[in-house]
């Protein structure tokens, strides 16, 4: 399967490309499977690894991971992986903790710097630690998990512009790869798509059958490169 996804969207299997931005939309709820496959490719090859958990904890990904044969365990471990529990700080600030140290807070406010400091520092120690020397990957999961906790999608965009410019000048060669669910009536997360699809180099999107609900296939996608 790994194979297959690799030579549809035009992946060297051996070789994931540096400089790489993969945007993806989930117009289906069923794009989650990319995430999986990016983090299964990125540790095969031994890239340094920086994961923001915004849907799912590292638990999730780490018992999905072992079912196709990946030890997402051991990468963090050797700190060849930093989790940033996503999940955990939003749900601390939806019960309450209004600590200006939470970077979903700031980010309501509109100040991106805490959150993207806290990925710049998992960004230099899992460089200092890997025994690795290609430059790192970050994966966040879905943007659009922001929204519902009322940050204005002008600072998710102010958020992923500086986050590309954090990947691109301090870590040279490092790539990106983040996902936004878009439904049907929400232009919010249409705008994130857009400012999303504007910088990619690998825009992946997973739709529903325009025919409907078919029996051996639940949905339809599409890859362009740029």
């Amino acid at each position: 399967m790994l194979a297959q996804i690799c030579h549809f969207l035009g992946v060297d299997s051996s070789n994931f490309p540096l400089n790489e931005h993969v945007c993806i939309v989930d117009r289906s709820k069923d794009a989650g499977f990319l995430i999986h496959y990016f983090l299964n490719l990125c540790k095969k090859q031994n890239r340094p690894l920086c994961v923001l958990g915004l849907t799912q904890s590292f638990n999730h990904y780490s018992s999905v991971a072992q079912k196709l044969g990946t030890n997402l365990l051991s990468a963090r471990d050797n700190k060849n992986l930093i989790f940033i529990e996503g999940l955990q700080l939003l749900s601390d600030y939806v019960i309450g903790d209004q600590s200006k140290t939470n970077p979903f807070l700031q980010l309501v406010i509109g100040n991106v710097s805490r959150l993207n400091e806290l990925i710049r520092e998992s960004l230099e120690s899992v460089q200092l630690s890997s025994p690795s020397a290609l430059p790192p990957v970050v994966i966040i999961d879905d943007l659009s998990v922001l929204l519902s906790l009322g940050v204005p999608s002008k600072n998710v965009i102010c958020f992923v512009k500086s986050l590309i410019s954090l990947v691109t000048s301090y870590c040279p060669g490092g790539s990106l790869i983040s996902s936004v669910s878009v439904s049907d009536s929400d232009s919010d997360e249409e705008d994130i798509w857009s400012c999303l699809s504007h910088f990619g180099t690998l825009n992946i999107e997973v739709s529903n059958l325009k025919s409907g609900y078919c029996k051996e296939v639940h949905g339809q996608v599409r890859a362009n490169r740029y």
